[in-house]
């Protein structure tokens, strides 16, 4: 029985902190010497972007395209799939295609030697429920989704996303089993928080309130600073965290509890 678990990191919005997170937390997952797989599933790139892969060749669009992807080595214990820009024609390309929500699944089942290989699977997506982002979640054993300290980047978005997790797995029910083949669970994070603000505040209250809320990143300049230097917070010199006293710390408790969720499954 395998013990890998597949994590998909997505949104309805942009600029919630969504990839830097995913970045840290991929990285420090490495630190305590697991081994990850990163699957960049954002035709805009930034992850792979982070580690310096700007391609179109042998990306993820292979997958959708019947050829096959490389896999490269991007860092100790740390693997990546790249995105391709061409992958926000992925809906066209695959329109025609019988349980189109399945290619991906279905390359990994055809990879599993590969995909099993590591202990989780961290993949990236572009902030909307795109039929790209349909597969993703069709692979994964959970789903994050980053939530910010605003009306419209938190209830709204919330609602929104879980509705449309629900409508994909109404639209998913095997007449079989009347069960749904979509099983990823879905947890909400806290990113952005400030200490001082009002809204920070309610928002932390109001997170405390959902049952499958898993923590909140509470803001600090480090973590953008992390990924235009790409190196991780909890990779980076005392020196380079005087300024950020205890954030490191922080981020550890908050992705030390990310991987028991994660485990747990």
């Amino acid at each position: 029985m395998t013990t890998t678990k597949i994590v998909t990191f997505t949104g309805s919005k942009g600029g919630v902190g969504k990839t830097t997170i995913l970045f840290n937390f991929a990285s420090w997952l490495a630190s305590q010497n697991k081994k990850v797989l990163l699957i960049d599933a954002d035709f805009q790139a930034s992850l792979s972007s982070t580690f310096n892969v700007i391609t179109n060749q042998n990306t993820l669009l292979d997958v959708f395209i019947g050829s096959q992807p490389e896999v490269r080595q991007v860092a100790e214990n740390i693997d990546l799939i790249p995105a391709s820009p061409n992958l926000d024609q992925v809906e066209t390309l695959i329109q025609g295609k019988m349980f189109r929500e399945y290619v991906l699944l279905n390359w990994m089942n055809k990879n599993k030697d590969v995909i099993y290989s590591y202990d989780y699977v961290l993949i990236d997506t572009h902030p909307e429920f795109s039929m790209l982002t349909k597969n993703t979640i069709a692979v994964s054993d959970a789903v994050i989704v980053p939530l910010e300290p605003s009306e419209y980047g938190f209830t709204q978005l919330k609602n929104q996303f879980e509705l449309r997790m629900a409508e994909f797995r109404e639209a998913s029910i095997d007449p079989r089993t009347n069960a749904s083949d979509i099983d990823a669970k879905v947890y909400f994070i806290g990113s952005k928080a400030r200490s001082t603000t009002t809204s920070s505040r309610l928002f932390k209250e109001e997170l405390e309130s959902i049952p499958n809320n898993i923590g909140v990143i509470k803001f600090s300049e480090i973590m953008p600073t992390s990924t235009f230097t790409k190196v991780a917070v909890t990779n980076m010199t005392a020196d380079k965290l005087r300024s950020y006293k205890g954030y490191k710390d922080h981020l550890v408790e908050e992705f030390t509890k990310l991987t028991q969720t994660i485990d747990n499954i």
